[in-house]
């Protein structure tokens, strides 16, 4: 959450899919939705954010976190498809 924040300061962050519906497996992915309205457009700007974002939190060359990027217009379609989706706060 941190390394999200001092990136975009904005970010709200959500969990969801298996891990947070409890149908996780050994192979399952956390997917987390970050959702700022401070994104660049292109796809290698976001790229670099995300490489950025692990690098931040010390992540591991593999781990198992799916970072999905959004600004507010693209977060619409998140909202509305994805059943839980669960707001992550500093507090925890």
């Amino acid at each position: 959450m941190q390394a999200v924040k001092a990136l975009l300061p904005d970010s709200r962050v959500y969990v969801f899919g298996s891990v947070l519906k409890g149908e996780a497996v050994g192979g399952s992915d956390v997917d987390v939705l970050i959702v700022s309205s401070l994104l660049p457009v292109d796809n290698l700007s976001r790229a670099e954010i995300k490489a950025r974002v692990e690098e931040l939190a010390s992540l591991p060359p593999y781990h198992p976190f799916e970072l999905h990027l959004a600004d507010e217009s693209e977060a619409k379609w998140y909202f509305s498809r994805v059943k839980e989706l669960v707001e992550v706060t500093d507090a925890g």
